[in-house]
């Protein structure tokens, strides 16, 4: 999770009511103006501390809420709207000086709001961030100068989220984190002495041979298990055919079975997830771009008109996930396997959260449409994140975004026991987490048909 989405995550559904009511404005207005706000408030930070004055920044982050790790940037909502605005009048001077009014300007066309509604919900929100980014540092153990390096990192996404132009408007393209020179600590030699470690003849076991085990590393390395697997499966009916009643040797020898085709399916499963990431490694850059909330939009080529076999027409684009999907499924010479996996291309949720935005139900819909006209289908859905933020956390949020686009497939009419869901975090990435472009294709729901 990244730093605008961890402060996303801060703003409950109790603070969105309550600064609609004192701002005079709507509740998706609120969301919107947070949406805005939040990049902003971290680019001005991140301006004022490239420049000669951080000091104004080492006031306002730490002492805003009261400078107490227990404080609640909530309660700035307990207080006079007048007393509110204030404080977020001078910290948006502070923050952006004679830009201030671009940046009120760009709130406004992101909301719709006028430009005196605007510039009072962005100074009763500067405030709130700053008590969010108080709270965030607190709970990481983070002082000021790793809280600027954080948002450094966060760069290209803070330049992603700003409203159109902002960016620019405020020169992040040309800020860069301040160079601190440390003083290098001498530290002393030490001299450690010789052990000298007397040798022991070991006596030596006679070798066991439990058989080769390898690693696969390709889609060819699945022969090399199905030639022992064979083998075993012939050497098993031999015995049966020969033992006629002995049951216990006929008992042994399937037990003995089952054992290997576990052991062979978990070697299965392992390469599957091996080459499905090599295969991402080395795959093309997908055509696409990221739009303003930061979502990575494919090129989906011409649009088409797909009629399926129960007589359903979809409009899908040419290079789709549908359109893949469909050809894979026609495909009677391409099995179901554990590697072929499908990205959905139109499938968006709301930051840090796994609520699927309303564009998706367009591709969601087709889906379902797929899905009843081929009733032998059925599909797993993976979940993935970027790598940034804690594994634990991604791997969560992960597994609640594909169920959650799990149960709006079930909700929408595809039978339940049809569709399984699994989250897998930052595993698996299919693009470089180094730019924003690629952590916003990593940010991803898949699909792997399980029969068909």
């Amino acid at each position: 999770m990244n730093l605008i989405e961890l402060l996303k995550s801060q703003v409950s559904d109790h603070v969105i009511s309550s600064l609609s009511q004192k701002a005079g404005v709507t509740e998706d207005q609120v969301k919107t103006g947070f949406s805005a706000g939040i990049p902003a408030v971290l680019a001005g930070i991140m301006k004022n501390g490239t420049g000669s004055d951080s000091g104004f920044l080492g006031n306002i982050v730490p002492g805003l809420t009261g400078a107490h790790a227990e404080s609640k940037p909530e309660d700035l909502l307990s207080g006079s709207d007048d007393s509110l605005l204030d404080k977020g009048k001078s910290l948006l001077g502070g923050l952006f000086g004679h830009d201030t009014g671009t940046v009120t300007n760009a709130l406004s066309n992101s909301t719709g709001l006028s430009a005196e509604k605007s510039s009072g919900l962005l100074a009763m929100i500067a405030p709130l961030v700053i008590g969010f980014i108080t709270k965030t540092m607190t709970s990481k153990g983070w002082n000021f100068s790793e809280l600027l390096g954080k948002i450094f990192e966060s760069k290209s996404e803070i330049a992603a989220a700003l409203p159109s132009g902002l960016g620019d408007s405020l020169g992040l393209a040309s800020l860069s984190l301040p160079h601190v020179d440390i003083p290098k600590a001498e530290v002393p030699k030490v001299d450690i002495p010789k052990v000298e470690v007397p040798k022991v003849d070991l006596p030596k076991a006679p070798p066991l041979n439990y058989g080769a085990v390898h690693e696969p590393k390709s889609g060819g390395s699945f022969l090399r298990w199905l030639i022992p697997l064979l083998i075993i499966i012939i050497g098993a009916w031999w015995i049966m055919s020969r033992s006629g009643c002995n049951k216990s040797t006929v008992g042994n020898a399937t037990d003995s079975l089952s054992s290997k085709v576990d052991s062979m399916s978990s070697k299965i499963d392992s390469a599957g997830s091996a080459m499905k990431a090599g295969a991402a490694a080395m795959g093309s850059t997908v055509a696409g771009k990221l739009n303003e909330a930061g979502d990575f939009v494919r090129d989906l080529g011409a649009k088409t008109t797909k009629k399926l076999p129960d007589g359903t027409e979809i409009s899908i684009g040419e290079n789709s996930v549908e359109s893949r999907l469909i050809a894979f499924i026609e495909d009677k010479s391409k099995p179901v396997d554990k590697t072929t996996w499908f990205t959905f291309d139109r499938l968006y949720f709301e930051t840090g959260k796994s609520t699927l935005k309303p564009e998706s139900q367009e591709q969601l819909k087709n889906m379902v449409a797929i899905l009843k006209a081929y009733p032998d289908v059925n599909l797993k859905l993976g979940g993935y994140t970027d790598n940034t933020g804690d594994a634990a956390i991604n791997k969560k949020i992960s597994n609640e975004r594909a169920n959650a686009a799990m149960q709006e497939l079930i909700k929408l009419g595809v039978d339940a026991k049809r569709l399984e869901a699994e989250g897998y975090g930052a595993e698996h990435p299919i693009a470089s987490n180094d730019t924003a472009d690629g952590k916003a294709q990593n940010r991803r729901i898949d699909i792997r048909v399980t029969k068909k």
